[in-house]
């Protein structure tokens, strides 16, 4: 039997949960596989032992963690390890370099997981293959007024922010009204030069954000300063099957419960339904061309990734239709969440079958990437 290994971080402080929050989803991820015939084990890169070629992993015994002792590299590797946590990092690159040195595949590849995390490097690549994607620069005091002179609606993010930390959406008003939204606050400036010097003192109270920021066009499916409706993105969840063929494995909406500037869950957006969303911003026959275009835009966006990095197994896309339905790509997740389609299936608020559904849909997705590293073994 082949093993998969989840490169992860553990979390000795948190007593129940080996592996921290994400200890559940390993466990979905144990019983997926071994409905596969594979083994699945999760690790620490401080369980790795380069000189003997060695890793001491736990997995799921009967519903319960257990250590498995020193064995054998995995056959291949899903990366779930931190990308930009300072403490946890360095370790998993390491990690990450000495499978890839000694041919191990991974499911998403550490080059296309590093692209993920930079939010310029993203918009470059797919707009290199014609993807719809935002006119995106580097945050600078010049970038910031061709932004505000060209558009009405701009965003200013982190280039490898996450969670929604350090957004701020830019609206401009007219009679040089500005309006400036955080995830904490708004605020109204009067007059180009101050709301531009607003912004920049608001972004550099994120200056331990390495990377710097980036100023982007802003996209809505509304006039940003006159909505009816709350603002929202789709999640759309791109996958290898069994075959190595990609496949949308599910799509759901992120709906804003605030006036923040973004659609994120860890803000406090819930997950719906796309289809009912699209339906009360643009009819139900828009509707239709609007989930056909994302999934079209999907697709080529995973061609065009593949094409600079090799196979890839997995892609979460945030996408959001403008006015006319027109979908943008926002960014990318090299590491997607599933908690979208989760939250449906666990929502009292939908009838019976929605919930039944988005529940298969939440399985099938914990299930594909182990689907695809079995391909990867040489066993599918």
């Amino acid at each position: 039997m082949k093993t998969v290994g989840i490169l992860t971080r553990r979390a000795p402080e948190d007593r129940g949960r080996p592996f921290g929050p994400p200890t559940g989803f390993f466990e979905e991820c144990c019983q997926a596989a071994a409905e596969l015939n594979l083994r699945t084990v999760v690790f620490d890169a401080a369980d790795v032992d380069p000189g003997e070629g060695t890793v001491e992993p736990a997995t799921v015994v009967d519903g319960r963690w257990v250590e498995c002792g020193r064995e054998p590299f995995p056959a291949v590797i899903y990366d779930r390890a931190p990308v930009l946590d300072p403490a946890g990092s360095p370790a998993a690159d390491r990690a990450r370099g000495l499978f890839d040195r000694s041919g191990i595949p991974f499911v998403n590849p550490r080059s296309f997981i590093r692209l993920a995390v930079d939010k310029l490097e993203t918009c470059r690549s797919l707009a290199a293959g014609a993807v719809a994607v935002p006119h995106t620069e580097c945050l600078d005091a010049r970038a910031l007024r061709h932004f505000l002179a060209r558009y009405d609606h701009v965003y200013i993010k982190p280039r490898a922010g996450s969670r929604g930390t350090g957004v701020m959406e830019i609206v401009r008003c007219g009679a040089g009204r500005h309006v400036i939204r955080t995830l904490t606050a708004t605020y109204e400036i009067w007059g180009d030069r101050p709301a531009r010097d607003r912004v920049m003192e608001l972004a550099g109270r994120f200056r331990e954000e390495s990377r710097g920021f980036l100023v982007q066009q802003g996209i809505s499916s509304e006039p940003a300063d006159d909505r009816r409706f709350p603002r929202f993105d789709l999640r759309l969840l791109m996958q290898k099957t069994g075959q190595a063929r990609w496949i949308l494995t599910g799509l759901a909406a992120r709906v804003s419960q605030t006036a923040g500037p973004t659609a994120n869950l860890s803000n406090g957006a819930r997950s719906e339904e796309a289809e009912p969303v699209l339906d009360a911003v643009y009819g139900r026959p828009l509707r239709k061309e609007i989930l056909r275009r994302a999934a079209e835009a999907s697709f080529a966006a995973c061609g065009i990734l593949e094409s600079e990095f090799g196979p890839i197994g997995e892609v979460g896309l945030d996408i959001v239709p403008d006015a006319a339905g027109t979908p943008w790509i926002i960014e990318i997740n090299a590491r997607p969440g599933r908690n979208v389609f989760k939250r449906i299936a666990h929502s009292a608020d939908v009838p019976v079958p929605v919930r039944l559904r988005y529940g298969a849909i939440r399985r099938r997705a914990v299930a594909r990437p182990f689907e695809y590293a079995k391909t990867l073994t040489g066993a599918g």
